[in-house]
């Protein structure tokens, strides 16, 4: 029963119907279809899809295998590595899983995305598990003495599950008597007298973004391996430039949100398509582990930086 609830939980678990396209393709295969109790597994994923159709994979952890009841466990997943073949790009992954039970498995088709709809899928594997051998007519010899095994991230993180209400609790603690100091500080500080500091004009929001873009593209983030971090800093910058040009609460709202306000304005449709390609690929950088090229971050920095110098007069029309 876990075979086949497992099998079809990835495609389940997604909600979508499958859209078939010649453009893509997913295969997987195992290293061994053979392995000993306690062997780690390595399933070496492929996908391949045109360029300019960004594609979510979806990740294997411990709580999906769980919920799907898997006769498995999962040990981790590598880095997806990109590679660009022409009109293609060719994702690459590793899966790494184990079991303790002998038998016969089944790894699941994993779907691949393309907003929200199921484009291809891999081909399921099959796997044999099996005990070591007992040689009955060997000597009994004593028992070996306890191994020293290093403290793996797993075993740290089972930790602080199991002990997570107190490790809550203590912090808590901390976060108030950290709380209660900053107060009193600030109580004794509001009651010195405090020089007049005559305000100073203020900055116009797009001379503030484009000050603050240039410093993001000297900072070289994404060359450096920082994806994530460069994809957040550009977002933020356009949403406090969106929030002081037009006061919409552009902080508290995400993608989608802050493009249905801007309808509001008298943004050009191409601006506003360029500024929704840029928040795309941010989101799936920093939400689905995505890995862009090095041409997308510099389409999605100009895409910011023309969006900013072609709404400075902009007004709010609605």
């Amino acid at each position: 029963m876990s075979y086949k609830r497992f099998f079809f939980f990835i495609v389940a678990f997604s909600l979508c119907t499958f859209a078939s396209a010649q453009e893509f393709s997913a295969k997987a295969k195992l290293d061994s279809a053979q392995i000993l109790i306690g062997d780690h597994l390595n399933i070496r994923l492929e996908v391949t899809a045109p360029k300019g159709k960004p594609v979510f994979i979806p990740q294997l952890n411990n709580k999906i295998l769980k919920e799907a009841e898997a006769p498995f466990d999962w040990i981790a997943n590598s880095k997806i590595d990109t590679i660009v073949n022409n009109d293609h790009y060719i994702f690459r992954q590793t899966v790494t899983i184990t079991a303790f039970d002998s038998g016969s498995y089944v790894f699941p088709a994993i779907p691949v995305f393309v907003d929200s709809l199921i484009v291809a899928q891999t081909n399921p594997l099959f796997f044999e598990v099996s005990t070591i051998a007992v040689d009955t007519t060997a000597a009994i010899r004593d028992i070996k003495g306890v191994a020293k095994v290093p403290f793996s991230f797993h075993e740290l993180w089972m930790y602080v599950k199991e002990y997570a209400l107190f490790i809550l609790v203590g912090w808590l603690i901390i976060g108030l008597i950290i709380y209660v100091i900053w107060r009193y500080i600030k109580k004794r500080q509001a009651q010195k007298p405090q020089p007049v500091v005559k305000p100073k004009p203020k900055i116009k929001p797009h001379i503030t973004a484009l000050k603050e873009l240039e410093k993001l593209r000297q900072k070289k983030l994404w060359e450096q391996g920082r994806t994530k971090e460069y994809y957040s800093e550009l977002v933020d910058i356009v949403r406090k430039y969106i929030d002081d040009q037009w006061d919409i609460g552009a902080m508290e709202m995400v993608s989608s949100e802050i493009l249905d306000a801007l309808k509001n304005t008298e943004i050009h449709e191409e601006v506003l398509k360029k500024l929704r390609q840029a928040f795309s690929v941010a989101d799936l950088v920093k939400f689905a582990k995505y890995t862009p090229l090095p041409t997308d971050h510099d389409i999605a920095f100009k895409d910011c930086k023309e969006f900013v110098e072609r709404t400075v007069e902009v007004v709010v029309s609605g």
